[in-house]
């Protein structure tokens, strides 16, 4: 009985380490960034593993959680754009490339620069849901959230944070009922604006993903208008 108890235990132990190394696997298998995505990462200072834009003593700063399994320099673009409008634009990598899994990635580069007055927390997909854990547990710290086909990871409701939501029409993934139902999880004074023909991925530069639908627009035509919203909220 004891020599057929240890076996099943070293087998459910052998389950358990492939399941293991499964989900690794799973989630080194990323979205990488498009050649376009790579020009504008190339304007970038990479510092700790995370790419910075702009003038460090901005009086606004945004950092952006890149969404699950998504490269970092997919994002770039909006640092290239951001920076050229005077705000600081910070995009980490992720632990396990989830943002879940790394929901206080903004404290490091919030600590990294004191002198930035105003910091925004942003987010794609599950990277605007860690934003939005981060942005709950520091709200002395940061002035609101701004979520790229996303919502929250928890009810914002009674929160003084801004919110800006940004989505797509034609998103497969976080479809437009996802972000009407998110309504009621975030403050009532919230801004939202939903993109025509817009989809998932087009929210950063790294070509289809999974689930998602097609869109009429290209990313960056995507990318432009979400710039602008971004701006015109700040």
């Amino acid at each position: 009985m004891k020599k057929k108890m240890k076996w099943i235990g070293l087998g459910l132990l052998g389950l358990i380490l492939v399941a293991v190394i499964g989900v690794l696997v799973w989630t080194q298998l990323t979205y990488g960034p498009t050649e376009e995505a790579l020009g504008y990462a190339a304007e970038a200072t990479e510092v700790d593993n995370r790419l910075e834009f702009g003038d460090p003593e901005s009086e606004v700063g945004i950092i952006l959680y890149p969404g699950a399994k998504v490269d970092k320099e997919a994002y770039a673009y909006y640092g290239s754009r951001l920076a050229e409008e005077g705000i600081f634009v910070a995009i980490p990598s992720l632990r396990l490339n989830l943002g879940i899994l790394d929901i206080d990635a903004a404290e490091t580069i919030i600590d990294a620069h004191p002198n930035v007055e105003r910091w925004i927390v942003a987010g794609h997909s599950l990277g605007g849901s860690a934003a939005s854990g981060f942005a709950l547990e520091n709200e002395e710290r940061v002035d609101g959230v701004i979520f790229l086909a996303s919502y929250p990871i928890s009810s914002m409701a009674e929160s003084e944070l801004r919110v800006l939501s940004i989505s797509g029409e034609f998103d497969g993934l976080a479809t437009p009922a996802d972000i009407e139902a998110s309504r009621d999880n975030i403050p009532r004074d919230a801004t939202f604006h939903q993109i025509e023909g817009g989809n998932h991925a087009n929210f950063g530069m790294y070509g289809p993903q999974d689930g998602d639908n097609d869109s009429p627009l290209s990313a960056k035509q995507q990318l432009d208008e979400t710039i602008e919203h971004i701006l015109d909220w700040l």
